[in-house]
């Protein structure tokens, strides 16, 4: 088994997402103008190149190898846990689901991940309105993605990557057709935003609203448990 890298220097300097080095080269450059013009506005540029660095990081994660386990897709905070239908745009809206969605902010690591095995199914993309100002996931505007991924038990489960406030965030590389691991890495939202996952009906979330989500490694669900849904309270 491939060893994780824990030392120090490793969390300094840490793998990033070759989509990230054009964003850091840019920031870099501006930071080197604006130092020459005005020193203090360069140490304020120097700030947020180095969020943009960390903002890009690529991770490795520890992906529990469980039959039946659904990981969690990505960072950040669950916000919400609903039941509904599926989307029109990818022909499940006669399916009942149970969506999870979790906000990444600028701070979390933003590579998104399969949740389980399977093959992609039906892919819906928006490239949305150039800038909505809309924090709503929900917005028609923004930019989304959305795909379906059928398990090998013939189980349908759906991801919806939602982009804020303007587009072309959202890059991936998935085609229908392809077949993952869970855990696989498959996408990024840049600078975050909202990664819902839709589990399929009667298979009840393991996880709260509030809990935070390790993209990877989180079991949010397991489809051959019969436990109920899970309740918590911050302590």
């Amino acid at each position: 088994m491939k060893s994780v890298n824990i030392s120090i220097q490793h969390h300094i300097f840490p793998n990033i997402y070759e989509d990230g080095w054009k964003f850091i080269a840019l920031c870099a450059v501006i930071t080197l103008i604006t130092a020459l013009i005005w020193f203090p506005l360069g140490c304020i540029s120097f700030i947020f190149t180095v969020l943009c660095f960390y903002n890009f990081r690529d991770e490795d994660r520890i992906t529990p190898i469980l039959s039946g386990a659904v990981i969690a897709p990505a960072d950040g905070h669950i916000v919400a846990i609903t039941r509904e239908k599926g989307p029109d745009a990818i022909g499940l809206q006669n399916k009942n689901f149970t969506r999870i969605s979790i906000y990444s902010d600028l701070l979390n690591c933003h590579i998104n991940r399969i949740p389980i095995k399977g093959k992609i199914n039906k892919i819906f993309y928006d490239a949305g309105k150039k800038y909505t100002g809309s924090l709503d996931k929900n917005n028609m505007g923004n930019e989304r993605l959305i795909f379906s991924l059928r398990s090998g038990e013939g189980m349908d489960f759906i991801l919806q990557l939602s982009a804020v406030f303007c587009n072309k965030r959202i890059v991936t590389k998935i085609a229908s057709g392809n077949e993952f691991k869970a855990g696989n890495r498959f996408g990024f939202i840049r600078f975050g935003g909202y990664t819902d996952i839709y589990l399929p009906d009667k298979t009840e979330p393991l996880v709260c609203i509030g809990q935070k989500m390790i993209a990877g490694e989180t079991v949010i669900a397991d489809t051959a448990s019969d436990a109920p849904r899970m309740e918590g309270e911050i302590r």
